[in-house]
């Protein structure tokens, strides 16, 4: 494979649309597991293999956050940006939020805002399980954590997805961070007036050193959920309802029967077609990474999704295996960028998965619509699965 053909490939154009990314990954780890690109007259560097991946990803130091300075236009300055000291007192003021015994504390709450959607559409027979379904639960969830009140959940979801989207559309995502800035502006302010048992209270009140957020750093980290968490748990779920139905008796039928598979389906769900394919650093100094020489100032394209399917580490990686018992992927980033919502993610997914098992007998795709697909190169998630049952 030529360079110019692995630069034309990641083409931003590209990102939401590319049908199959893993036989060029494939390729790449075989030829140019490491290799030097220019995307948009900026030089590159995409690293391919599961140890190159986990090496970049574990080195914050020589690999910095900074490469992802673009998102914080629209969220401003977040923890996905930092670095040393600065990285290390803003995780440890959020990462209160993401405890496990805290989220747990959610699960009925999820769960009913599970079960009020599914109230939604159950008795209907069809529907579009990503447009009805995996795209409005995860922003509910989000609203709810973040104390928006039900009534405004409408127009909390038309915020977010215009923001979520915002390197297709960047007016449209600017705009939307300012509204959500501006909404909830006076949620933060309250907050600090009269604490309550929420997150944005945790946040607005947590210290280290003495030192705690200020409203726009609260506000920044608020919307960074709705990508951050929001997005990413609804592609993990529409790629997981996916690979359920695909193949309906073996895998779906299987799940149905033995509840204790459910949380081996996320972990390989996350292997197999990760939300977000590749993660952006900026090298801090020179370097070299599978005996590529990287000089110092280069973006780096850390990719996921081809270390999660690296024959050398996962066997058989482009089959969907619910016994492969594999929670050494790379989904969650690795090191000091560890996903803090890790726990929430699949929190909610679990949920999700047994509600629509219990409340849908015989979900199967619709043989009367489009045959779903997934693509994308970014980000990954089917568009559409319209779905049958009862």
């Amino acid at each position: 494979m030529l360079m110019d053909d692995v630069g034309a490939a990641f083409n931003p154009e590209l990102m939401f649309d590319l049908p199959d990314p893993y036989p060029m990954f494939a390729e790449m780890r075989r030829n140019q597991p490491v290799v030097r690109i220019s995307v948009y007259n900026r030089e590159s560097t995409v690293v391919t293999r599961y140890d190159d991946v986990a090496a970049v990803l574990r080195d914050g130091e020589t690999f910095s956050s900074h490469a992802n300075a673009e998102v914080g236009k629209f969220m401003g300055r977040t923890i996905i940006e930092m670095d040393g000291k600065e990285h290390t007192r803003t995780r440890a003021l959020i990462s209160a939020v993401f405890t496990s015994r805290g989220l747990d504390a959610l699960g009925p709450t999820v769960a009913a805002i599970v079960e009020r959607l599914i109230d939604g559409f159950a008795r209907a027979g069809e529907i579009d399980l990503v447009s009805q379904f995996t795209t409005i639960f995860p922003v509910q969830v989000i609203a709810h954590i973040v104390g928006v009140p039900p009534t405004d959940y409408a127009k909390f979801m038309r915020w977010s997805l215009d923001l979520i989207a915002f390197s297709k559309n960047r007016e449209k995502g600017r705009a939307a961070a300012d509204t959500l800035h501006d909404y909830l502006l006076p949620i933060v302010r309250a907050r600090r007036a009269e604490a309550r048992d929420d997150v944005i209270t945790r946040l607005v009140t947590g210290r280290v050193d003495g030192v705690g957020l200020t409203d726009d750093e609260v506000i920044s980290f608020l919307r960074l959920l709705l990508p951050a968490g929001a997005e990413t748990t609804s592609r993990l779920m529409g790629n997981m309802l996916f690979a359920l139905l695909e193949e309906p008796e073996a895998r779906l039928e299987r799940v149905r029967a033995d509840r204790s598979l459910v949380p081996w389906v996320i972990e390989e769900t996350l292997r197999w077609e990760t939300p977000i394919l590749f993660v952006a650093r900026e090298t801090t100094r020179p370097t070299v990474v599978g005996g590529v020489e990287i000089p110092v100032g280069n973006f780096v394209s850390a990719v996921i999704g081809s270390a999660n399917r690296d024959e050398g580490h996962f066997p058989d990686p482009d089959r969907f295996d619910l016994d492969r018992r594999a929670d050494d992927h790379l989904s969650f980033g690795f090191g000091r960028h560890f996903c803090l919502g890790y726990h929430l993610a699949k929190l909610e997914t679990g949920i999700a998965l047994g509600a629509l098992l219990d409340r849908l007998p015989g979900l199967r795709l619709d043989s009367s619509a489009p045959a779903p697909h997934i693509t994308g190169l970014a980000f990954r998630s089917p568009q559409s699965l319209r779905v049958r049952f009862g």
